[in-house]
């Protein structure tokens, strides 16, 4: 089967341009000695994660226990759950896991930790903790290295948890590559800070995590990190197409849809909307639309509503007919194939199978 005759909206990945993702961000790694621990947040897909483990990732990163659950059933080990564990229910989900796999927590609050280490006791288990800074997001972490500090000796106190060392997320540094070295420098001076005060207290830190997909190949400019945790980087999108992280040859996933009606003058209608992209605005570039059109870029995807996409036409001399098929790069493919159940792969055009998008929904 040809991606042309699957109905429509559909989401394809192109197999070949994703091991070539895959491998050049593990070869990086491995230029610079660092760890690869790619998000799942992206894929949501354990045979991905496979394909990831396979070209050099050491773990992996999901965002929520119900993810590590899903990677965990599928075989996968060394999990990092890059978020705040609070509540009975996943504390004991997370337990479960830990009595068979290497799971990792972060957390930058002592009423986490207590729940961690009281959850853990119980369980006759053992979890790695890294603590959260906040580098500059401004989303979670703690905002001075005495703070870290305190709540890294916490964690030395307590039965069930082991200090392994700290986590942050770089975010916040949204700018060409070739731009970013003054504000990664600035966000190495940062960690340099944290790390110095730990190590005044004889805490070592075994990991420093951090990265994002925009800074992944600046990586190299934050003195002391071990692992990066780059995620979108398996199949990039338009934000970081235009925020020059790839090229477009490096985008490895589209949205195929039909126009299902050119009858407003000026606009035509996708069979796709806010329940095939998700409504996440463009965050680069020319920061409007919902996607890139990849056969006309000069059409416009400028609205949605749940099951229209919305193409306004007026600075495209083409004007697509009833039927006809388009492929849309999303901006943001996270959140655009949460909004899936299945992915279809294929190599130059030819079907080679589907995935099922098994960490989706999973949000507790």
């Amino acid at each position: 089967m040809q991606i042309d005759e699957l109905d429509t909206p559909a989401v394809v990945v192109d197999l070949d341009i994703l091991e070539k993702n895959l491998n050049k961000l593990a070869d990086y790694c491995n230029q610079y000695n660092l760890r690869l621990r790619p998000h799942t947040k992206t894929h949501k897909i354990p045979e991905i994660a496979r394909m990831q483990i396979r070209s050099g990732a050491w773990g992996i990163t999901v965002a929520k226990v119900g993810e590590a659950e899903v990677m965990a059933a599928a075989g996968l080990d060394n999990i990092l759950i890059a978020y705040p564990i609070l509540g009975q229910s996943k504390l004991d989900r997370v337990m479960k896991l830990a009595r068979s796999h290497k799971i990792t927590v972060s957390l930058d609050s002592s009423e986490a930790l207590a729940g961690i280490s009281r959850a853990a006791a119980r369980a006759g288990c053992s979890l790695d903790v890294l603590v959260e800074c906040d580098l500059g997001m401004h989303r979670c972490g703690l905002q001075t290295p005495d703070e870290v500090l305190n709540l890294a000796e916490q964690v030395t106190r307590l039965p069930g948890v082991r200090f392994a060392g700290i986590l942050f997320y770089p975010g916040h540094v949204w700018a060409l590559p070739a731009d970013q070295p003054a504000a990664m420098t600035k966000v190495s001076a940062q960690l340099a800070e944290f790390l110095k005060r730990l190590a005044g207290q004889s805490l070592h830190c075994e990991v420093v995590s951090g990265g994002s997909t925009p800074t992944a190949y600046n990586s190299h400019l934050l003195a002391g990190l071990t692992e990066i945790r780059s995620g979108t980087y398996v199949f990039n999108d338009r934000n970081t197409l235009d925020i020059g992280a790839c090229r477009l040859e490096n985008c490895a996933l589209k949205l195929l849809v039909t126009v299902i009606s050119n009858a407003v003058p000026g606009k035509a209608m996708i069979d796709g909307g806010s329940k095939t992209f998700s409504g996440d605005r463009l965050l680069s570039g020319a920061k409007a639309g919902y996607g890139m059109v990849l056969e006309y870029p000069d059409i416009q995807f400028e609205s949605m509503s749940e099951e229209h996409g919305h193409l306004d036409l007026t600075s495209s001399s083409h004007r697509p007919k009833v039927g006809e098929r388009l492929s849309i790069l999303p901006n943001h493919v996270c959140a655009c194939v949460n909004m899936h159940d299945t992915l279809w792969f294929h190599r130059k055009g030819v079907v080679e199978g589907s995935w099922t998008v098994a960490g989706r929904g999973q949000v507790r």
